[in-house]
């Protein structure tokens, strides 16, 4: 810390010939649920937890390059000693990156920096999460006022058998193409590589398994209407493995997709609507044939902001719902806003993409499927800004899980489901927060 403080001093020292800014912000924020993520049983507790996210960051503008560099702390509240004898395990810095100008139009920010990009599907910062993600990465951009945009990530964590980062990718790269049309219609472009940590096959390979996703999100506009449409495709191999004919393991291969539309259109200054419908493909537990299975056929949305997506209450793809069954999602959403008020309402209904199988029902030779209804997820929220730099926000969700929903929500200790039925109770997640983010300090550039 006090190495940052001492960049930070040389910086304002520094403010004559760039611009400078320091700000932060200080986010506690108290959750209480019965089912979040998971249903839970008539005779569970609801939980209730206050955590807090607090972040100090400052800019540096110059001519020739740009620096930003943001420090975090997340924790919940108590669970620190009050007399602390060793701390720091909580503080992290969020992003450390720089991004030098080499032309108007080419530029090179490197270092370790959030990645948003289109809807936050395939590469979002998750911003809903305390922690939040960055990544460590050399992102090139090449920018072309009113023309077309073209953004080359690189990032490779380790190349070595025993990896220090199992958790992360070992490498990871991507090319994302963005081109306005006129004000009616975007169109952006995806490639990404992502290069996960493996075990050897038959001895002999390399501990690198790579898969690719491609694809685009387009958006039309057309007076008070937006229309979004998503198309992403999933290949190459898992780090799963199948043994053949022959006796030798192969990897599986990776075969999936994933299928979005949204529409919004904005009543008034005040009230907006909107819908849509997202498929992402799953694996079928009724399917026997023995190939079927070579094939992963779920999609993985890998970095993307899953939290909007889905339903707030986390069921599907937050670290979990992973090679499951997959989900189709058709969801309305209602919003509200005036002056320093807002609110709205989104409701989901939820299905399995593929046929989940009936347990308690099927035999070996005659497998049957359940009903493809997951359930359905209702959520409220509300928010009101103080004045500049405070914001109040709070929301209420509730799940009415299925039968069906129960039945893919599985223990990992026992792989049986984690609530019965029958033994299911109300599933609710309810949120408080305060947002305090202040400017400190900030210098126009000379």
């Amino acid at each position: 810390m006090k190495k940052l403080f001492t960049i930070i001093l040389v910086a304002v020292a520094s403010t004559m010939y760039a611009q400078f800014t320091l700000d932060g912000e200080i986010r506690p924020r108290v959750e209480f649920d019965h089912g979040y993520k998971t249903p839970q049983a008539k005779e569970t507790m609801f939980s209730l937890a206050t955590s807090q996210r607090t972040r100090l960051g400052f800019g540096y503008k110059s001519d020739l390059f740009d620096v930003g560099i943001q420090v975090q702390d997340v924790r919940f509240w108590g669970e620190e000693k009050q007399l602390v004898v060793n701390d720091g395990a909580h503080t992290t810095i969020h992003q450390a990156w720089a991004s030098i100008k080499f032309t108007e139009l080419l530029s090179l920010k490197v270092g370790r920096q959030e990645l948003v990009y289109d809807d936050s599907r395939i590469l979002g910062n998750v911003g809903w999460a305390q922690q939040a993600r960055s990544h460590d990465l050399a992102l090139f951009k090449f920018e072309k006022k009113d023309a077309f945009k073209l953004h080359a990530g690189f990032a490779v964590n380790q190349v070595q058998t025993d990896a220090y980062a199992v958790a992360n990718y070992k490498s990871m790269q991507f090319l994302w193409f963005n081109k306005s049309f006129g004000d009616a219609y975007t169109l952006s472009v995806l490639a990404l590589n992502n290069g996960a940590q493996d075990s050897l096959i038959n001895g002999v390979g390399n501990t690198t398994t790579y898969s690719q996703i491609v694809g685009q999100r387009s958006v039309y506009k057309t007076g008070k209407l937006t229309v979004g449409l998503n198309f992403y495709y999933q290949m190459g191999y898992t780090t799963s493995k199948y043994m053949d004919d022959s006796g030798d393991f192969q990897k599986q291969k990776l075969g999936a997709y994933n299928l979005g539309l949204d529409l919004n259109y904005k009543l008034n200054d005040n009230i907006g609507i909107g819908g849509g419908y997202e498929m992402l493909s799953g694996n079928s537990q009724t399917e026997t044939d023995a190939t079927y299975s070579q094939t992963n056929h779920a999609f993985t949305p890998l970095y993307g902001t899953n939290h909007k997506f889905n339903g707030w209450m986390d069921y599907f793809y937050v670290n979990n719902h992973k090679n499951t069954v997959g989900l189709n999602d058709a969801y309305v959403k209602v919003s509200y806003k005036k002056d320093k008020f807002l609110s709205g309402a989104h409701f989901h209904y939820f299905m399995a993409n593929q046929e989940v199988k009936d347990v308690e029902n099927s035999t070996a030779t005659d497998i049957k499927a359940m009903s493809s209804g997951l359930g359905t997820e209702i959520d409220l929220y509300a928010g009101y800004k103080m004045g500049k730099g405070v914001t109040l926000k709070a929301g209420l969700s509730m799940m009415f899980a299925s039968e069906t929903m129960h039945a893919i929500k599985l223990d990992p200790a026992t792989g049986n489901p984690a609530v019965a039925y029958d033994d299911a109770g109300t599933n609710y997640w309810g949120w408080m927060m305060i947002v305090i983010k202040p400017t400190f300090f900030t210098s126009e550039k000379k």
